[in-house]
């Protein structure tokens, strides 16, 4: 196979990796599906805009999937992913799937059980997980610059009022809707999602710095106020434990009006690291740092190599990274049992959250026990220290 044929379906999200695939020298884009005709147009307009051809743009997913694709980047909504990553697998394609990849246990279940039964490859396409001052902190941490770590935090603040839509796709929220006079506007799969189920943004990417996996949660919800939002709770705040012993809290909330950010911290023995998307760069104070004082550290989410296309080089990474392990045999960054250690938790806190914070453990759902992430040995760490910049 010289060239990967590749289709996506689902053109909102899925846009940025139509044309990161599109980019890529050893994959050929042979069709993406949406059935929403504005987004079909913007496709073809991607197309003619970088001057490709023999794609074909259509509707449905079934008739993509006809054309008999090597694989498939699943980009359609979080209640779909399951449906459309299992029917590809049964046709013999592989697939990359946007996060949150399920929205039940069950559905992880009949995921990882596809992938057994067909032998496809299904990797979860979890950007956050290959921003570049990660690979920084793993660096630290195996060094013992850290010490041992006790505590980890990762919020996601992402305020979207947009929770209805509209027939040909576009969004708006009720108070839009209500100042408009529109009647014929649904709520979207995320208007009643529990903001906690998606935090494989926030919880992935700290998993593989620490070579964890969490096994315990106790979770709580904020109140119900937002009134563009008044199908989920305003935020949740859950409390994890992992195998190794850390305490590990993650905040995702979608009702807050504030500006939008991802924020990760770890708390050593002997140092810490923290990084605020708003800031884009690191502080740090590790066990040899010349003073007791934050220095701040110029890395963020590209490394000085990354191609910038779409949040920072990562999407880019996960295309690249999906096509070397189909094409050209390389280890799945993120298989499918990863993908359920960075899904299947915010389930979980949703469900101790309804139980009124109850602790809930988290089950084990990989065929043999975890020994250790092999991210890091796909991914690559830093040779050279970052520079300062203050401090």
């Amino acid at each position: 196979m010289e060239k990967l044929r590749v289709g996506v379906v689902g053109l909102r999200r899925g846009m940025a990796h139509f044309k990161n695939f599109l980019s890529l020298e050893d994959v050929q884009v042979i069709g993406a599906a949406d059935r929403f005709p504005e987004r079909r147009k913007a496709a073809q307009q991607t197309l003619d805009a970088m001057g490709a051809s023999g794609v074909k743009i259509m509707a449905e997913y079934d008739e993509l999937l006809a054309m008999k694709p090597d694989a498939v980047c699943v980009a359609t909504h979080g209640k779909l992913q399951c449906q459309h990553g299992c029917q590809a697998m049964e046709a013999g394609v592989h697939v990359l799937s946007e996060v949150p990849g399920s929205y039940t246990m069950d559905e992880w279940v009949r995921l990882r059980d596809a992938v057994q039964r067909t032998g496809m490859i299904y990797m979860m396409g979890e950007n956050s997980s290959f921003l570049d001052f990660l690979r920084y902190w793993r660096k630290w941490l195996i060094e013992g610059r850290l010490g041992e770590i006790s505590i980890a935090e990762a919020e996601y603040l992402h305020h979207l009022p947009a929770s209805l839509q509209l027939p040909d796709g576009s969004r708006l929220s009720p108070t839009e809707a209500k100042a408009r006079g529109v009647a014929n506007a649904v709520p979207i799969w995320r208007a009643d999602q529990p903001p906690i189920q998606y935090l494989t943004h926030d919880l992935g990417p700290l998993l593989e710095v620490l070579d964890d996996r969490v096994v315990s949660v106790s979770c709580r919800n904020a109140p119900w106020r937002c009134v563009d939002a008044p199908l989920r709770t305003d935020g949740q705040i859950a409390l994890f434990e992992t195998a190794k012993g850390v305490l590990f809290k993650v905040m995702v909330t979608f009702n807050t009006k504030r500006p939008f950010e991802h924020r990760y911290m770890l708390y050593g023995t002997e140092g810490s690291a923290e990084w605020f998307q708003s800031e884009r760069w690191c502080r740090r104070s590790l066990k040899d740092s010349p003073h007791s004082r934050w220095e701040r550290v110029a890395i963020s989410q590209a490394a000085a190599s990354d191609v910038a296309s779409g949040h920072g080089g990562t999407d880019y990474k996960v295309a690249r990274h999906f096509v070397d392990t189909v094409l050209h045999g390389k280890p799945n960054p993120v298989d499918v049992y990863r993908a359920i250690e960075y899904s299947l938790p915010g389930m979980i806190a949703n469900r101790s959250a309804e139980l009124g914070g109850a602790p809930l453990s988290i089950p084990d759902l990989r065929v043999a026990p975890f020994t250790g992430t092999r991210f890091w040995d796909i991914v690559g760490l830093p040779e050279a220290e970052p520079e300062v910049v203050a401090g």
